[in-house]
């Protein structure tokens, strides 16, 4: 069924003329839109609820094994009703289809080099700590669950894993054993530190796009995630650690920074599953490697068991 009969079926822009502008998909270096199809549209004929210009979702099909389609939609839907992401106006999880406020032309897509700037990280986390509000993030997983499924996905389809991985979990194994005996306060999370789900509008405010991952969580493993993205390097990301978190304490960096490692081997294992779903690209097989290497980084470095004791 293409987008335009998905459309029709859902009552939008049943009459008339709609053109569909495709978005970039993008898997490597960076997972830009790699778990759907995305279209700017325009009809001839305005539709009550969604207007004549709106921005299309599509969840892809093997995008809805390891994506709770119905949580994320309900997160965006959440995002966009708070002002932090697009509005939201239609959202209808079982044809994975999401209808949004379309910015085509006031906005472009963040990338790291923004994050240079100081001013720009703390508006970022601005935005990402205002989701810790949210009422419509009802997901519940740390991103040790979302590894496990993705696991599980990978094993199913016989997708490439790295020789060394078995080691890769062996290693993350007493961390995770010590958070969980820690303990956590969730609240609700955007989850993804990529920036390619920072929309920068023209006037420099900011939207949250992208809300597959979004949960009620460890508000560290939020922190963690977008580290790993934006300032790899410890030196950098004290500053901004004690900017989201309000103070710096060692332990809960460290906590941070193990979350943001098993945040790469996640993404590297979802790489691989789409990868074996979607044969005769290496975008994904790409980007799945560049994670596991962030990983290996990550894992190898001589202070990592000093973070796992200090937790």
């Amino acid at each position: 069924m293409t987008v335009r009969q998905t459309l029709s079926e859902l009552g939008i822009w049943a009459a008339g003329e709609v053109t569909l502008d495709p978005g970039t998909t993008m898997a490597s270096p960076s997972w830009w839109g790699a778990d759907s199809e995305r279209f700017s549209a325009r009809a001839e004929v305005a539709d009550s609820g969604v207007g004549s210009a709106a921005y299309i979702k599509v969840m892809e099909p093997h995008a809805r094994d390891y994506v709770d389609v119905a949580a994320s939609f309900s997160a965006a839907t959440a995002a966009g009703d708070a002002g932090i992401g697009p509005k939201a106006f239609v959202s209808d999880a079982a044809s994975g289809v999401l209808i949004m406020e379309d910015f085509t032309g006031v906005c472009h897509t963040a990338t790291l080099d923004v994050f240079d700037d100081d001013a720009e990280v703390e508006k970022l986390v601005t935005l990402r700590t205002s989701v810790h509000g949210l009422n419509g993030i009802t997901r519940r997983a740390s991103v040790f669950d979302d590894l496990t499924q993705a696991r599980s996905l990978v094993e199913q389809v016989g997708g490439a894993l790295p020789a060394d991985f078995d080691w890769m979990l062996r290693t993350l194994g007493p961390a995770e054993a010590r958070i969980e005996s820690a303990g956590v306060d969730a609240v609700p999370c955007h989850g993804d530190g990529n920036v390619s789900n920072v929309l920068v509008l023209d006037d420099g405010s900011m939207r949250l796009v992208d809300w597959d991952v979004a949960a009620l969580m460890d508000p560290l493993q939020d922190i963690g995630a977008l580290l790993a993205e934006i300032r790899p390097f410890d030196t950098d990301a004290r500053e901004v650690f004690e900017m989201m978190w309000g103070s710096f304490d060692s332990a809960l960096f460290d906590r941070a920074r193990i979350y943001g490692i098993a945040d790469c081997v996640r993404w590297a294992l979802i790489g691989s599953y789409a990868d074996a779903m979607r044969p005769g690209t290496h975008e994904y097989s790409k980007f799945s490697d560049w994670q596991f290497l962030r990983a290996r980084a990550g894992l190898r470095d001589p202070h990592f068991d000093d973070r796992v004791r200090n937790i």
